[in-house]
């Protein structure tokens, strides 16, 4: 199964094609058989291209040996099902666009390509990027690599499946609602959402243009800010590819709790994560300080009304609905049935309460260098639950993650995810760090001083072994 090439990392693999260890089309091989092996089951990519995977290899493979090598070569990507790819299907989810196959890529898959990196293959997303579990009915559940029987997290749960599953080193998601910070915490990943419009979002299919982001996941911060360097528009590019221990000293750093923002008790797990967290900093000397903010704006109602009311203008100005109503999945047209007949009020109360987060984030983030905050209340659910009962309450799933995430969405404040801990059934929880626009450099320089400082903790994988009798993959943890 190639598990010693399957979990190495960007950097790992950048440093092994340099001193001829490793191979760019010796690791396309062993990426794409593990592929083959696990992926019947596991169900986080929707298309591979293994010839042209290939031929990139051996093109990266040809730029190290006449010792030229850009900042991607030979590290394969995962390409989110919503980003356009030139001759590879993009069906962005739907069964209406089964076989799609766009005529050129996206922007940010363009700056892949040009840096070296290797498309490897469109991971799953839900419909339209419209939910948060990447259960999609008309190209089957993606499964949590940690507990197949679990969902991954949306819209961006092949991306960060196929990284806890060694099948990627690097992914491209999307975040409106959470979809990049939500799969990656459920998966054990790390994912960060950019500040808005610091990656091209023109050839992904919009979900909802004032809250819609491009950004990279992978398995170590490290690995992220390299992504982020290659993708991101030049005037809010990194200041380095690489981190510099020099910059991670953390001692006096302000990091700020907000609990009033918790409009959702916290589960156990959650708690637990956000408390060895801020002991994590502590220890490394930061200053952990509570911020309180009273009357804080609703959170899920206001991202709700948001993604409602310009999700259905995004289907009906593409002209998909109501016209080809017949054609979505039952999830999807629901809420384009709902938004047909939601109060307009709603949305335009949704901003005004959008303006008052931003004046509580921004007093947050004046008061602090950065927050910390969970990424959803519980622990992922089996596939196809959607409503489970919590803090004595019927509540839906979504609204259970959604309203920790909100708040970076509705601002468009950068947010990294980082794993933090364990639950009670062995499986990854997240925290986030946000901090101001346009301040991505620091906000990686914390991420990785914490991923550093949790090392032991970021190392656990999944091991997992298919069983080609039953088409069944069991993780052993």
């Amino acid at each position: 199964m190639h598990d010693e090439i399957a979990y190495l990392s960007a950097h790992e693999l950048r440093t092994a094609y340099t001193r001829r260890e490793l191979s760019p089309v010796e690791v396309v091989r062993a990426l794409g058989d593990r592929i083959q092996a696990l992926d019947a089951f596991l169900n986080t990519m929707t298309a591979t291209s293994p010839e042209q995977a290939l031929q990139a290899a051996q093109a990266s493979e040809q730029r190290y040996r006449e010792g030229r090598p850009l900042p991607l070569d030979g590290v394969p990507v995962a390409v989110k099902d919503l980003i356009d790819t030139a001759d590879l299907q993009t069906t962005y989810g739907s069964g209406m666009f089964a076989g799609h196959l766009p005529h050129r890529d996206a922007p940010v898959v363009r700056l892949v390509r040009a840096a070296g990196g290797i498309v490897i293959g469109k991971s799953a997303t839900h419909e339209f990027a419209w939910g948060i579990t990447t259960d999609n009915e008309h190209f089957g559940p993606t499964r949590n690599p940690w507990a197949p029987d679990r969902v991954p997290g949306g819209s961006s749960g092949g991306s960060a499946a196929a990284l806890a599953a060694g099948l990627a080193p690097l992914a491209l998601g999307t975040d409106t609602a959470g979809s990049i910070r939500i799969p990656a915490a459920f998966c054990g990943v790390v994912g960060l959402k950019p500040t808005h419009g610091a990656v091209d979002g023109r050839g992904v299919f919009p979900l909802s243009p004032s809250l819609d982001h491009v950004g990279p996941m992978a398995r170590t911060v490290s690995d992220v800010r390299l992504l982020h360097s290659v993708i991101s528009k030049p005037d809010y590019r990194l200041h380095r590819a690489d981190p510099d221990p020099s910059s991670l000293a953390i001692e006096g750093l302000r990091v700020g709790i907000c609990p009033d923002l918790d409009q959702i008790p916290l589960g156990s797990a959650a708690q637990a994560a956000r408390d060895a967290t801020a002991a994590a900093f502590t220890e490394l000397g930061a200053q952990v300080v509570e911020v309180p903010v009273p009357d804080a704006p609703r959170l899920y109602e206001t991202l709700g009304a948001v993604v409602l009311a310009e999700g259905s203008r995004v289907h009906r100005r593409a002209g998909l609905w109501p016209g080809r109503g017949a054609e979505y999945g039952q999830e999807v047209r629901s809420r384009l049935e709902l938004a047909a007949i939601a109060d307009a009020d709603k949305y335009v109360d949704s901003q005004y309460e959008r303006v008052r987060l931003h004046s509580v984030m921004h007093q947050i983030l004046s008061a602090v260098d950065v927050l910390l905050s969970p990424v959803s209340a519980i622990s992922p659910v089996p596939i196809g639950q959607e409503k489970l009962r919590h803090a004595g309450r019927q509540l839906p799933f979504r609204e259970l993650v959604m309203t920790s995430t909100a708040p970076q969405s509705l601002t468009g404040q950068p947010a990294c995810t980082v794993r933090a801990g364990f639950d009670e059934h062995g499986l990854p929880v997240g925290v986030q760090l946000t901090s101001p626009p346009r301040t991505e450099s620091r906000l990686l320089d914390i991420a990785e001083h914490l991923h550093r400082a949790t090392e032991a903790l970021q190392n656990r994988w999944p091991t997992m072994q298919p069983i080609h009798a039953v088409g069944r993959s069991v993780p052993d943890t």
